[in-house]
């Protein structure tokens, strides 16, 4: 049981600013646990709630969609979870009746809402969620890698997309969170070769270091690839990718870049390409990235750890700035 009444947390206060401020530790609905949130991932999603690039957003929101901690705290009707345990959250808030719903597929649903922009998220020291929105992760992680549940969910997704298999020659285009979570299933799935192209020196670096080939943009792999996952997602991209494959190849664009076009069809056509795209993730990838935690801790991606919510809004803004770091930027409450 929570003993203390007082925590902390991150709140938006109009484009490009956040206020650090006190607040109510929550006492669980019937339904629900409250968490202490120990690890929180920053993405671009929150780069541009930051910024206020989102209809409806509202002055004291707390930002965070991915996070996780252990259970402090159970409601009167949860089974199956207990105090002590070690969580990551699923961040979707759903109808929970629609056919994608029943499917697994929250990510999906018509009703979708995103803790961390439509309802609080898990930039602060407590929160409370429903039970069935806890991902518990097996063994004695690492409370600190429990933010990386659901980015290497999306990754898990994307290559169930892309349909990545034993002996794939896999390329990536992007190196950031989503890119590596993407190597790290490939890895898993017994990938023959995985290649990431990204711009940036220190996060490729990086890469190299994880045990994944990292080339520059305009580099030429050694092996053409047989499938392809594009976490940036221009017509630059995607045509740039499109000259690394062989044909009868699939791409799986994750990225959200706006801006031009698709290739040309004559490009598809002819090269017999497939071009497909991936979103969000199911409940069993979110339990498949549990699993992959659980075995890697901090060590599942790059990463730069920021030690405490006071320094959040910091942290943020130098994403924004560019200053991107080596991977996934984890704040530790």
């Amino acid at each position: 049981m929570i003993t203390s009444t007082v925590g902390c947390r991150v709140a938006w206060a109009g484009p490009g600013q956040l206020d650090f401020e006190d607040s109510a530790w929550p006492a669980p609905g019937p339904d629900q646990v409250v968490i202490r949130v120990e690890s929180v991932g920053v993405c671009g999603t929150d780069l541009s709630i930051w910024r206020g690039d989102h209809d409806g957003l509202r002055k004291g929101s707390v930002l965070g969609h991915e996070f996780g901690g252990t259970i402090v705290d159970v409601g009167a009707n949860v089974e199956f979870r207990s105090v002590g345990q070690k969580t990551a959250v699923d961040p979707n808030l759903t109808c929970g009746k629609c056919q994608d719903c029943r499917a697994g597929s929250r990510g999906l649903c018509s009703e979708r809402k995103l803790m961390g922009r439509d309802v609080d998220g898990g930039l602060q020291s407590f929160v409370a969620v429903d039970a069935a929105q806890t991902i518990l992760v097996p063994g004695e992680p690492d409370s600190r890698a429990l933010a990386l549940v659901e980015p290497i969910a999306v990754g898990v997704h994307a290559c169930a997309r892309a349909e990545v298999r034993f002996g794939s020659h896999l390329g990536i285009i992007g190196g950031g969170a989503i890119g590596m979570a993407c190597a790290l299933q490939a890895r898993s799935l017994g990938a023959a070769s995985i290649t990431v192209v990204e711009p940036d020196p220190q996060r490729r670096e990086a890469i190299e270091a994880f045990g994944v080939s990292a080339l520059a943009p305009g580099d030429v792999p050694g092996q053409r690839w047989n499938v392809a996952i594009d976490t940036v997602g221009s017509a630059a991209t995607i045509s740039a990718v499109m000259d690394l494959m062989v044909p009868g190849s699939t791409i799986c664009v994750a990225g959200l870049a706006t801006g031009g076009t698709l290739p040309a069809a004559g490009d598809l056509v002819r090269r017999e390409l497939t071009i497909t795209g991936t979103f969000c993730y199911t409940t069993a990838n979110l339990h498949t990235a549990a699993a992959l935690v659980a075995l890697h801790g901090l060590n599942a991606l790059p990463h730069d750890l920021i030690q405490g919510l006071r320094n959040a809004p910091q942290a943020i803004e130098d994403f924004a700035q560019g200053r991107l770091g080596r991977g996934k930027t984890l704040i530790i409450p």
